[in-house]
């Protein structure tokens, strides 16, 4: 299981041991950050070795992450991270922002004051980022921006899917955000500014259309990038 650059094994979470969820989440995130680029076979047997357990819940991880289509099933190759093609990118981009208007249809307000405070701790964070601008910080800036608001979400199959369309745009976001940096880290900022001002107000149906404003430039942002189609929006 080799990645094409061999400095790149090093996971940003450290591996876990056991827990076929807490595997999937390191995988995903490795997947995410193009540690494990599109085409990579993901071996049972290494991550077994790797993660110091049998082959189930890597087994179990796996088919978490083929649900997902971040990986697919090969017979005779086996695990193979997926790519993603153009017109796979507009479906993916089209429904995340449906996605995003429907939060407010299934708030959960008790959840309001805790996101509010991971908003609150992120924009401190990015403060500090903006000095040194580690992409795999800001993703993981992204990625707790994505979860403050995710946990807003009452709906279960809305919370699930919510997460899954992300973490699949994620991949296409993250090979494309160095062209786009400055701009990229200027609009976070005011996605994260207008998110806590939102929450305070308790506006959980706001914080969705935000986001929906916001997936909706930096994607235009990434498809700019890649030069390839311009969705409308």
């Amino acid at each position: 299981m080799e990645p094409a650059d061999k400095s790149a094994v090093t996971p940003a979470l450290p591996a876990p041991r056991g827990q076929a969820p807490d595997i999937y989440r390191v995988l995903r995130e490795r997947i995410c950050l193009l540690r494990y680029p599109p085409g990579m076979r993901l071996s049972e047997h290494e991550l077994a070795i790797e993660f110091t357990v049998s082959r189930t819940p890597i087994r179990q991880a796996l088919q978490r992450l083929e649900y997902d289509g971040l990986t697919t099933a090969r017979n005779g190759v086996g695990t193979i991270v997926t790519g993603l093609d153009d017109l796979a990118f507009q479906e993916i981009y089209r429904f995340r922002l449906r996605l995003s208007e429907m939060i407010g249809d299934f708030p959960d307000e008790g959840e309001i004051p805790g996101a509010l405070s991971d908003v609150n701790l992120l924009r401190q964070r990015l403060r500090c980022l903006e000095k040194n601008r580690e992409l795999e910080v800001f993703w993981s800036l992204n990625h707790g921006l994505h979860h403050a608001t995710n946990r807003l979400i009452a709906n279960k199959a809305l919370r699930e899917t919510h997460e899954r369309y992300y973490f699949q745009a994620s991949r296409i976001w993250y090979s494309v955000i160095h062209s786009f940096l400055s701009e990229q880290l200027e609009d976070f900022a005011s996605e994260l500014e207008e998110t806590a001002r939102a929450l305070a107000t308790g506006d959980v149906r706001a914080v969705g259309y935000i986001q929906r404003n916001h997936i909706a430039f930096g994607l235009l942002r990434v498809e700019h990038a890649r030069g390839n189609w311009y969705p409308q929006i």
